[in-house]
């Protein structure tokens, strides 16, 4: 955004309506207050915004200030003086101190509207003070957060007292963080009053030694439990007390995260969670035992830093379509459960820094699968239980697999659009599966090999492929890319090389005619050799990026090795010689850019093509 002089905004005193949301603007000037007709001032979105100006309580006709989502400003105290004030959008109040507001100064501004953030609540002395809030009174706030800083409170009982001062209107969102009290008060949990509460959020209330009974509330659908340092067991009272609803009817997604000393989570077996779609357990090391059995609606479940969690059977999830587990070794045992996946199963499901997960049994993993990464799972090998063939008659969009030590098998991984395979260090021979549309695989060592083939059960004849885009980098060990690549790999229009420093030569059979894009990136033995490249054959490259280290021979004899007239966009990095005749041949050259050439001026000199 480019920054008014305060004599251009001067001459703006018939203004009402100023919007600069959505700006990278960090101070507003101090001249807007002389716009004294302005009526609305929206300044949402803002989040570079750090200060409002000083005299602002001279915007006498300002009716509507829209301040959300402006993470950086701090709220001064003068806008209370505003006297037309009639909306304020996202105010973030900071109690206390000599530039804070007050508990009255908050009780008077009757003015606000959508978020409210109340800030340093640990600067609140006692319940007659909390009262001068007048909370119950904002009926257009939509979204309250009430927040302490991190300090130890004097009395729990005042702390609990000046929460439950700081009771809202009933149709809320509402978030507490910090609270320094070791109980939270009733109506948290009442839900009669609380009946259109849809949304909360309990965090960093690290004395509370216990949930509140929120269950029966009937209208919450999204819960997250955060930083609750001093909870060990999620008991039934948190499930409200007994009635005809299902505890948590319209529960939809439920987060715990942070909690060290959780240990426990009392089941009840009564239908709890009947909506339940998306749960999230994170960093939560000590819990164990039980979970809810019958999640028929969940589709997202997700369990990280949780290594003593062991999920027992039987369990449930007929709907899920996303599974993660991450640090959870015992929770992805789950991963070879036979009768837990006949789901819907399709969405990612992704696996980290399990080392109990040993193998990857395809014959009970859902028809519906589309999506698997696997990450950091060691102990991992792919062979199948009775043959390749159920391997083999898998297809998935995406398979990845990165620090799978123990998989040697690579004729054994399964078939998918996407593959991608990085730092599996024991794999030496690596087969590429029949329909793989995309190919990234690296390896800092080892890889020796690279077939493109079919599986022994499929006729040579019928394993064309559909590959797209090959991506080899890392492979330090890797000395010639497969043979028959024009026959194996009709459809490939992407070829990228990275720092493969012992391939030497394209194979003799040359690359596919379709190629479109070759980049050579840091393979030394390979760019030395580039007079035998012979890529004039491919007249539907379009695109070629040579990057080198520098170290290279000039070439004996000349330098005359021919590129396609076809290539539109050429650029070369750290070659010590490259001929003009070379150049002048890219009849179709629309783009070429050269880093570290030092030949550059002599072929500018000489002339480039025409085009």
């Amino acid at each position: 955004m480019r920054i008014w002089s305060c004599q251009r905004i001067i001459k703006l005193k018939l203004l009402r309506f100023l919007d600069l949301s959505q700006t990278s603007i960090k101070k507003l000037p101090d001249s807007i207050c002389v716009l004294y007709n302005l009526e609305t001032l929206l300044l949402s979105s803002c989040a570079c915004l750090e200060e409002l100006p000083l005299q602002m309580e001279n915007l006498i006709n300002l009716r509507l200030l829209d301040i959300s989502k402006t993470s950086l400003l701090k709220m001064p105290l003068h806008l209370s003086k505003l006297k037309s004030l009639q909306v304020l959008v996202g105010a973030e109040l900071i109690l206390g101190g000599s530039c804070g507001w007050r508990m009255e100064d908050l009780g008077g501004a009757h003015y606000l509207y959508g978020s409210l953030s109340i800030l340093e609540l640990q600067n609140v002395v006692d319940r007659r003070e909390a009262q001068k809030a007048k909370m119950r009174e904002k009926n257009h706030v939509e979204k309250l957060s009430l927040e302490w800083s991190e300090s130890d409170a004097d009395n729990s009982q005042t702390e609990r007292e000046i929460l439950d001062e700081l009771c809202p209107h009933t149709n809320i969102k509402e978030q507490i963080s910090g609270y320094r009290g070791t109980q939270f008060p009733n109506w948290l949990a009442n839900h009669s009053f609380l009946k259109l509460l849809v949304q909360l959020s309990l965090s960093n209330c690290m004395d509370c030694f216990s949930l509140p009974a929120l269950g029966q509330l009937p209208s919450l659908k999204f819960l997250s439990i955060r930083g609750m340092l001093r909870i060990t067991e999620v008991t039934e009272e948190f499930y409200g007390s007994p009635s005809s609803k299902k505890p948590f009817n319209s529960l939809e997604k439920l987060e715990f995260a942070e909690m060290p000393e959780w240990k426990q989570w009392h089941v009840l077996g009564k239908g709890e969670f009947p909506a339940l779609q998306d749960l999230s357990i994170d960093d939560c090391p000590k819990l164990m035992g039980k979970f809810p059995e019958n999640l028929c609606s969940l589709t997202k479940l997700r369990i990280s830093g949780c290594p003593e969690l062991n999920l027992e059977t039987p369990i449930q999830l007929s709907s899920l379509k996303r599974f993660e587990v991450d640090g959870s070794p015992k929770a992805g045992v789950l991963f070879d459960e036979a009768e837990l996946f006949t789901s819907q199963l399709e969405g990612m499901k992704q696996i980290r820094n399990c080392n109990s997960l040993t193998s990857l049994p395809t014959s009970t993993l859902p028809s519906t699968l589309k999506k698997i990464r696997i990450h950091c799972c060691r102990k991992l090998k792919l062979e199948a239980p009775d043959s390749s063939r159920m391997i083999a008659d898998m297809f998935l969009e995406v398979l990845g697999l990165d620090g799978c030590g123990s998989i040697s098998s690579a004729e054994l991984v399964p078939r998918a659009c996407y593959l991608e395979v990085r730092s599996c260090q024991n794999l030496t021979r690596f087969l590429i599966p029949n329909g793989t549309g995309r190919l990234d695989i690296s390896w800092r060592e080892n890889l020796e090999t690279l077939y493109i083939g079919c599986y022994v059960e499929i006729l040579l004849e019928a394993c064309g492929t559909q590959m797209m885009l090959l991506f080899i980098s890392d492979c330090k060990k890797l000395k010639q890319l497969p043979e028959r690549m024009q026959e194996l790999l009709p459809s490939l229009k992407e070829l990228r090389l990275w720092k493969c420093s012992e391939i030497e030569s394209f194979p003799d059979g040359g690359l596919p005619f379709n190629l479109q894009l070759l980049e050579i990136s840091y393979c030394e033995k390979l760019v030395n050799g580039r007079k035998e490249w012979r890529l004039q054959k491919l007249l539907s490259l379009r695109e070629l990026y040579i990057i080198h280290n520098g170290s290279d021979e000039e070439i004996v004899g000349d330098e005359n090795w021919e590129l396609p007239c076809s290539i539109q966009r050429l650029f070369i990095g750290n070659l010590k010689t490259l001929s003009s005749q070379l150049l002048k041949s890219l009849s179709s050259l629309e783009y070429l850019r050269t880093d570290n050439l030092p030949q550059i001026q002599s072929l500018l000199e000489q002339g480039l093509p025409s085009s």
